[in-house]
């Protein structure tokens, strides 16, 4: 037995601590038993009815919402969103804990540039940006704060999720080329989201090859580096 277990067996009964039973928990979203029994169902059925339509969205998540609103834009009606699940919204959909309204999945997105008109023109249909007295105003209640995010790192926590506690100075160096390139290439060129508006040659040449690609070119093979930079994207 590990010093530290045995201590740890002794020292709770003296404070009063309970043994942490397992935490229920499990995935939220389409169950794939649905998916099965639908297609076992599909494969033997008999149709009683047939409906038809000019288009079909499968799933209802934020690209199949997308696309039908895409449509609704341009005049069209006649098309069907069919969806697994009982509510629409696929990983962006939110739900309550304990009767507080939390997310269930990834659906941030950062405050748009001016590029992003596409983007821009949803968040405006949904009211949740305004012009209020010539300034564009955000709705603060569906605005979320930059998370504290620590990390542990070698036995201790450190702030921020860039390995700096513990690590080389051949590792901190290919940290600070790294900011070199993205300091040069922000000089350089502006890079508009969505990607497909930038047009400087620069950018067009990066993305024809992949992001580890780049950083292999550049010498950037550092194991630190390379995993932060990974959980990034």
């Amino acid at each position: 037995m590990r010093r530290r277990h045995f201590i740890a067996s002794a020292a709770a009964p003296l404070l009063g601590c309970q043994p942490v039973g397992d935490i229920a928990g499990g995935f939220t979203g389409v169950s794939h038993e649905r998916g099965h029994l639908l297609r076992q169902a599909a494969s033997h059925a008999t149709l009683a009815k047939v409906n038809r339509t000019d288009t079909v969205i499968v799933g209802a998540g934020v690209a199949g919402l997308a696309a039908a609103r895409a449509l609704r834009l341009q005049g069209r009606d006649d098309f069907v969103v069919l969806e697994l699940d009982d509510q629409p919204g696929g990983n962006s959909r939110g739900g309550l804990v304990n009767g507080i309204a939390c997310p269930l999945g990834a659906h941030y997105l950062p405050v748009p540039g001016k590029d992003a008109h596409e983007l821009l023109d949803f968040l405006e249909e949904l009211k949740l940006r305004q012009r209020v007295n010539g300034r564009w105003i955000y709705d603060e209640r569906h605005l979320c704060h930059s998370p504290q995010e620590r990390l542990f790192l070698k036995g201790s926590w450190q702030e921020g999720l860039l390995p700096v506690n513990g690590v080389g100075h051949d590792t901190l160096q290919q940290y600070q080329q790294f900011a070199a390139l993205v300091s040069q290439a922000s000089r350089v060129a502006r890079w508009p989201l969505p990607a497909y508006k930038a047009g400087h040659p620069q950018i067009e040449h990066l993305k024809q090859i992949t992001f580890g690609t780049y950083l292999s070119q550049n010498g950037l093979t550092d194991r630190y580096l390379r995993w932060y930079l990974n959980y990034c994207c």
